[in-house]
């Protein structure tokens, strides 16, 4: 691609990558208007982001079989238009039966989306380069993910309807659409992207990966799914036990952390490779003392330090992975993502059945000793393949 242009594709995945925050945050942002709306009872309230998560482990397993197919940004474009395409149907479903398999479709065009972004950032940029832009990527996600449910609470305050509200978020990524037309157009963005000839198998695909050098990386990212998923559903809980409440969010003052660890790791002088051995080990340091000292304004500091530690931990991660699979990024981030999803779908469960046999503490444990393996799997990975990079 001419460099001359490339600041124009990077725009366009910085701005998709805020759609697919817009979606991911109105889960939780309208998750007390749909309970009541539906009138449901506590045991059916987990079924549409149930099958939201089912949809996305679906869409990754499809990619594998897509790549060298189709172009990625092409499939990109489609996911978004099935993601459109599904909150014009959250807006219009009358049930909640059909409102919850809407978020299958939902969840798929995510799932997609998700590998996708990466991937093709992946494709714009190599090296240290990569390594920044796949950071400011994932900073846009952050700072997104923080500023959308403010968005959404002032539209249901002056009055809006909150099925609505998916049809704004929709109406938004079919405008991002057009626009990256019309400027595709205009400026004769072509895209080159080499597609093969060979039909993708099971045995194809197996081959792939045996071969791809990713088997650590994706522990990495297996670990990190089960603390970060864990942090991120359980950590406000806990705080409202301890004394020294504070009128911050526990889970706020996480994910600053991470947001400005994701905007400040490009302009460190510390190299990927380097990062991913340390980041893990020092976090979880930070955060078992948080843990441990039984004070919520102790907990919520030791949150944000150590969100800021290995924030970047995901952006860095992939980029070293992607840097392996020149010829095939979608294969990397595939592997990697689905990986990080497993261990999200596991995360909440085990906490909750360390709870219940233990106590909150030791559930929480499960983060720190979680974070620490996904900083000693990056350690063997480097200490095995990080010369040669």
């Amino acid at each position: 691609m001419h460099t001359a242009k490339r600041p124009w594709n990077a725009a366009f995945l910085l701005l998709t990558m805020v759609f697919l925050s817009a979606i991911f945050a109105v889960q939780g942002a309208l998750l007390s208007a749909m309970i009541d709306a539906y009138d449901l009872k506590a045991a059916e309230q987990g079924v549409a982001s149930a099958l939201s998560f089912a949809g996305g482990i679906a869409a990754l397993v499809t990619a594998f079989f897509l790549q060298g197919r189709q172009r990625k940004r092409t499939l990109l474009k489609g996911a978004m238009l099935v993601c459109a395409a599904g909150l014009v149907l959250l807006w219009l479903a009358p049930g909640y039966g059909l409102y919850s398999a809407v978020w299958f479709v939902v969840g798929f065009g995510l799932g997609l989306m998700d590998t996708l972004l990466s991937a093709c950032m992946a494709d714009l940029y190599s090296g240290d380069a990569a390594t920044r832009m796949m950071c400011l990527l994932h900073t846009a996600f952050g700072v997104a993910s923080m500023l959308t449910p403010m968005g959404y609470a002032a539209l249901l305050s002056g009055g809006m309807n909150w099925k609505r509200v998916y049809l704004v978020i929709a109406l938004g990524g079919v405008a991002l659409l057009a626009a990256a037309a019309i400027l595709r157009r205009v400026l004769k963005i072509v895209d080159t992207e080499p597609l093969q000839a060979n039909t993708v198998s099971p045995a194809s695909i197996a081959s792939g990966l045996a071969g791809s050098r990713l088997a650590l990386l994706a522990a990495a990212m297996l670990f990190h799914g089960l603390f970060l998923a864990g942090l991120n559903t359980w950590s406000n809980r806990y705080a409202d036990t301890l004394p020294g409440d504070f009128a911050i969010p526990a889970q706020s003052c996480l994910f600053l952390g991470i947001m400005l660890s994701r905007l400040l790791f490009p302009f460190l002088p510390i190299k990927a490779g380097r990062y991913v051995r340390f980041a893990g080990l020092l976090g979880c340091v930070l955060l078992a003392a948080g843990l441990y000292l039984g004070n919520g304004l102790v907990l919520r500091v030791a949150l944000a330090l150590s969100g800021l530690t290995f924030g970047a931990l995901i952006p860095c991660i992939l980029s070293l992975g992607c840097d392996r699979q020149r010829g095939n990024t979608l294969l990397a981030t595939t592997t990697m993502v689905l990986s990080l999803y497993v261990g999200q779908s596991f995360s909440s469960p085990m906490i909750a059945g360390l709870e219940a046999a233990f106590n909150l503490r030791t559930g929480m444990t499960l983060c720190v000793v979680c974070m620490a393996l996904c900083s000693v799997c990056c350690w063997v990975d480097q200490s095995r393949y990080g010369k040669a990079e």
